[in-house]
């Protein structure tokens, strides 16, 4: 039996640190529930009914029902990606609840998209230096809606959206004399109903609630600004919106046929300024670059962080990309308090931080401008390209056939 090594030792997530006696003897006990989970799974028997097998398995480990059918589920689909199965069985890397993310993010997928899903989560998924973050649950889901996002180009743009479902909005009365209110909406809708209650709450010094009976109630009014990011350089670029991600064509275009302003935004890569404060452009580019708090493993949206000088200001530090990184308010303390410090490196935009313990942790940009989503982008429509180039010449080696037939 050989065994393929996918990734050098040399590289690795910080969970997989092997100089860490806490990482390693963790890496034992994730492997070891991977491996539980392997053996269940290959007994589930087809031929039985499959609520009696997982009701066996709760009474034998006390677990919940849910929580093993959920797993299950997600080991299945783990097998249905050779790929990224291969990566799990060297690492063991992804615990069970970045399985089940996986698993739910791929509930919408078909078949036939699995193995580019596959190869981009295999890429993605696997360490490319020491130390480097590993992504969180939410993080793995959010990037795999954006790669079905862009891989789906399989529905008219003229598309109807399906109707919202009942419990869509809804309203709760508590028991303290107050009240819920529930609403289900498109993510990019969302997200600017959400902007303009927290941009009229700022203005005016009032609560967010307040805000949203202001604005519903027609009492007020107030104007937002929305980042949309589309690349030039790859006809049919879909939009990325911060917060919502990679829209649909749809969704994408209608936002940016509204667009009031348009600018060349990796320009800002390079400007610089004596002010203290960010410039308007210059914080998009930032925003767009880094999509969260650079801290590791945090997933505050960079819209809602602070703007942090790396070498402060006062010390001379410059205010621009090279100098500027988006920390949420935590962690910007942190930093500040000298608690925490942090390297960059100035050719793909990494934050190394070097923690209390003499360890460090490498952080790798996750905006639509960071240089991985730019690959990816690239990648994919390369790959768009020559399907569309196979289906031309199956089409035309078609007519020709059956015109020499005619």
């Amino acid at each position: 039996m050989t065994a393929t090594t996918i990734c050098s030792p040399a590289v690795f997530h910080t969970p997989q640190n092997p100089d860490c006696a806490l990482a390693r003897a963790s890496q034992v006990a994730q492997r070891a529930d991977f491996h539980r989970w392997q053996v269940l799974a290959q007994a589930m028997d087809p031929e039985l009914d499959a609520d009696v097998q997982i009701a066996v398995i709760a009474k034998a480990t006390g677990m919940a029902s849910g929580y093993i059918q959920s797993n299950l589920v997600a080991m299945e689909t783990l097998n249905a990606l050779p790929l990224l199965h291969a990566l799990q069985e060297q690492l063991c890397h992804l615990d069970m609840h970045r399985l089940r993310a996986i698993d739910s993010a791929l509930s919408v997928a078909e078949a036939s998209q699995l193995p580019a899903l596959d190869e981009e989560l295999l890429r993605w998924l696997t360490p490319t230096k020491a130390h480097q973050s590993l992504p969180g649950a939410r993080a793995i889901a959010r990037h795999i809606r954006g790669q079905l996002v862009i891989i789906d180009d399989t529905l008219p743009e003229a598309d109807v959206p399906p109707p919202p479902p009942e419990w869509a909005y809804s309203m709760r009365i508590n028991d303290d004399g107050t009240a819920d209110l529930y609403a289900r909406f498109d993510a990019q809708e969302a997200v600017a109903i959400d902007s303009m209650v927290r941009a009229l709450a700022a203005a005016e010094g009032i609560s967010q609630p307040q805000a949203h009976a202001r604005l519903v109630s027609g009492d007020a009014q107030t104007r937002i600004t929305l980042n949309l990011y589309q690349a030039k350089d790859i006809p049919n670029a879909p939009v990325f919106l911060p917060r919502a991600g990679w829209l649909s064509r749809a969704a994408g275009n209608e936002l940016a046929n509204q667009a009031t302003t348009v600018r060349e935004i990796d320009q800002m890569s390079t400007s610089v300024t004596t002010a203290y404060s960010t410039p308007e452009a210059m914080e998009a580019f930032i925003e767009g670059r880094d999509g969260t708090c650079r801290f590791p493993g945090c997933g505050v949206s960079a819209e809602f962080c602070d703007n942090d000088h790396r070498i402060n200001h006062a010390e001379g530090g410059e205010t621009g990309p090279t100098n500027l990184f988006k920390l949420c308010r935590h962690h910007h303390n942190l930093k500040t308090a000298g608690r925490v410090f942090y390297l960059q490196d100035p050719h793909n935009g990494d934050v190394v931080w070097l923690l209390a313990d003499g360890t460090y942790v490498t952080d790798e940009p996750t905006g639509p401008l960071s240089a991985a989503s730019k690959r990816w982008l690239q990648t994919v429509n390369g790959r768009k390209s020559a399907r569309d180039r196979k289906a031309r010449t199956r089409a035309q080696a078609q007519k020709r056939e059956e015109r020499d037939q005619s």
